[in-house]
């Protein structure tokens, strides 16, 4: 990413929302913690952002999709 204000933005950065993804997936009996937080979270910023250009809500069943497949 060339831009480096906007790099600042969206690196993912350590924060209690990390460490509360981390602990739900560990308690669910997941192995790789760092990579299924990290792919968890990129697709959830996604839909919010998709929802922030296009308008409206997140569907509760998109979440529920993106959760259970981080679970497995």
């Amino acid at each position: 990413m060339r831009d480096g204000e906007l790099r600042e933005i969206l690196v993912p950065r350590e924060n209690a929302g990390r460490d509360t993804v981390r602990l739900f997936l560990a308690a669910h009996g997941v192995t790789d913690i760092d990579d299924h937080t990290h792919i968890l979270l990129t697709c959830i910023d996604g839909l919010v952002f998709d929802r922030l250009v296009s308008g409206g809500e997140v569907p509760r069943e998109a979440l529920e999709g993106l959760v259970a497949t981080a679970l497995r």
